[in-house]
């Protein structure tokens, strides 16, 4: 995840000097052969490397896909919620399926997941130009976004970005462990309470892009983060399982709300750098998230799982008043 991260903007500068959209079936079939490597093998240093391949096809897909995400959409933030929607549900449903694969196959059956990576790798070569460009003699016509960079906007929305991938990293490591240990819940409750968190927020990705085109994206991103405080404070002070599940959806829907609203928004910052724009905030800013588990983990061990949660409290407030900070694109720019 890490190499995936830090090479999404290098990806994404090389797509900027000129679309490159083979790496979209490309970058898919390379993270599922490495993914598929992975349990083949009793190095651990070969298994780190086949890893780390898989990461590099991610990191290749995600820039120029957001591009060609973009180029269906136009200016539809409900469409790319669409397109952000498929990547949130991949986390809801990938670790059920990589479970369901090791229980019928064993650890060396993580083959499996190279076969649904070569079926969608051949649809998008048979499909993706004729879907994005029209058939021959009658081309489609697309709304890309124009006009100067604006740096400063960017990385405004950049920390927010960071901010909100903080939270959807600790909630992500933390929430079932809090449903066992706290609330004294089973290890399937725990793990279906994380499911809950994932399918909560496919929804409300899709939530976020409709509020977008009819209310605006920052209201969209405010409203989000909003959501998710009362969230996160219903989730500690709940009593009982049932509730607690219920301020968990509430939480699902405000964190991810903004998240595809963010890609929109960064490529509209910088019109000329799309795929770099696509690379910081689909990778390098949401991943940069996770490096922060291990602290809040450290401060799990010695503080207890009710107090670290607590912590996660300040996040939706620091990034409601950091998109305080943001304009809409070609609104005061480089202000």
């Amino acid at each position: 995840t890490m190499l995936s991260s830090v090479a999404q903007p290098f990806f994404g500068w090389w797509t900027d000097r000129g679309p490159r959209r083979w790496m979209i079936p490309a970058g898919i079939l390379t993270a599922g052969i490495g993914a598929g490597l992975s349990g083949l093998f009793s190095s651990y240093l070969l298994t780190w490397a086949v890893l780390a391949l898989s990461g590099l096809g991610v990191a290749a897909f995600h820039p120029e896909a957001a591009r060609g995400a973009r180029q269906a959409a136009g200016n539809s933030n409900r469409a790319m919620s669409v397109f952000a929607l498929g990547g949130n549900a991949g986390f809801a449903l990938g670790s059920t399926v990589a479970t369901l694969v090791l229980l019928a196959g064993g650890l060396r059956g993580t083959w499996l997941l190279v076969l649904p990576a070569v079926l969608m790798a051949l649809l998008l070569l048979s499909r993706l130009d004729t879907v994005l460009d029209g058939r021959v003699g009658a081309r489609l016509t697309h709304t890309m976004p124009t006009g100067d960079d604006d740096w400063p906007a960017f990385l405004r929305l950049t920390a927010v970005v960071v901010v909100r991938s903080i939270l959807f990293f600790g909630l992500s490591s933390f929430l079932a462990l809090y449903f066992i240990r706290v609330l004294g819940a089973s290890t399937a409750l725990g793990g279906a309470a994380l499911t809950v968190f994932l399918v909560a927020g496919a929804g409300g990705t899709l939530l976020g892009g409709w509020i977008a085109d009819r209310l605006g994206r920052l209201f969209s991103i405010r409203i989000g983060f909003t959501v998710a405080i009362p969230g996160l404070l219903g989730l500690l002070l709940a009593g009982n399982q049932s509730v607690a599940l219920f301020f968990v959806v509430l939480t699902g829907i405000g964190a991810f709300m903004p998240f595809s609203v963010f890609v929109v928004m960064g490529q509209d910052y910088l019109p000329n750098r799309i795929g770099t724009a696509s690379g910081v905030t689909v990778g390098l800013a949401v991943t940069i998230g996770g490096l922060f588990s291990p602290l809040f983990g450290r401060i799990a061990d010695s503080m207890g799982l009710r107090f670290t949660l607590s912590t996660f409290v300040v996040l939706p407030i620091l990034a409601l008043l950091l998109s305080l900070l943001m304009r809409e694109p070609g609104e005061g720019s480089g202000a």
